[in-house]
């Protein structure tokens, strides 16, 4: 794929709409959000930060994009995070508003010099949140070449760095093969069907594959809501973002299922949004939205950098 057929600011720009739609909604119960639905961006909420304001998911994806301009090094990005964590490095106004527990972390453990970055994650079974699968998606966009096989070791890396169980590691595993077979053109079923099929060939062995028996061994699409969980465990989100991409045929009612289920709002509309973002193209996402987002023209300028560097990202790939 050349980069300009990658749509990067599809994906991209899916991701921090979905997030900041959620931001403001944080931690709602999802009766509540049946009683008083998001239909737009709103302002303040649980945060009390203005409307378009992105969190820690879009934070730690344009890190990842920005490590990944001058070629992968696991080293780089672990640096990047540290600048997120210390000084608000790519935040929409320079503080660090949200930060879940076991990427804070680890990532402090990087700042005081005791872990190796692909160390530094937590790996115990309660350490499987979202923190790794809300911030993977660039990885695609550089491995799409790759066979199923290869590209295992840099997503290990990449979530290991804060989220190292495997558990984890699978979700951003099962994500990204989703991801780039939306990428290679195929319709949402059959990008599906494939993606089922080869996690299945690839991981038979992998104990951790029973966890996701909804994803992969059955239909998520075809659950009622009811039985959609959208916590801040991987399994959950991870359902629950796949549930609302392929129940919803455009971007914004996908997203605004996404919000309103409730609760991880801010990450399973992001992962959501990524992906419908990719597979309806970003002139299906509302352009007030798109215009009402904190650093938009930053965050467009640093994804020109990003389309124009992938040929040379995808030869730094070992």
């Amino acid at each position: 794929m050349e980069g300009k057929e990658l749509k990067i600011k599809d994906g991209i720009i899916g991701l921090i709409v979905g997030d900041s739609l959620g931001v403001p909604v944080e931690f709602t119960d999802r009766s509540q959000l049946d009683a008083n639905p998001v239909r737009n961006m709103r302002e303040y909420g649980i945060h009390w930060q203005p409307k378009g304001t992105w969190s820690d998911d879009s934070s730690l994806t344009l890190c990842l994009i920005d490590a990944l301009l001058d070629g992968y090094s696991i080293e780089r990005l672990a640096e990047k995070f540290v600048k997120w964590h210390r000084d608000g490095y790519l935040t929409p106004y320079g503080e660090v508003f949200d930060v879940g527990i076991t990427t804070s972390g680890a990532i402090t453990k990087l700042r005081v010099g005791c872990a190796k970055p692909w160390e530094s994650g937590m790996n115990d079974e309660y350490s499987n949140g979202n923190g790794s699968l809300m911030r993977i998606l660039p990885l695609a966009y550089v491995l799409c070449d790759k066979s199923i096989r290869e590209r295992r070791g840099m997503i290990e890396e990449v979530s290991s760095i804060t989220h190292r169980h495997r558990r984890s590691v699978l979700a951003c595993e099962i994500y990204i093969e989703f991801v780039i077979n939306l990428l290679s053109g195929m319709g949402k079923l059959r990008a599906y069907e494939k993606t089922r099929s080869d996690i299945m060939a690839e991981y038979s062995l992998d104990k951790e594959l029973e966890h996701y028996n909804r994803v992969i061994m059955e239909d998520i699409s075809v659950y009622d809501r009811r039985e959609i969980q959208s916590s801040g465990y991987v399994v959950s989100t991870l359902e629950a973002s796949l549930w609302c991409f392929m129940n919803r045929d455009n971007y914004k009612d996908a997203v605004l299922e996404a919000v309103n289920l409730g609760d991880d709002t801010d990450t399973v509309a992001s992962i959501a949004g990524g992906m419908a973002g990719i597979y309806y193209g970003i002139k299906s996402i509302p352009s007030e939205w798109v215009e009402q987002i904190a650093k938009i023209e930053e965050i467009k300028s640093m994804l020109d950098r990003f389309e124009a560097s992938v040929g040379r990202i995808k030869n730094s790939v070992r």
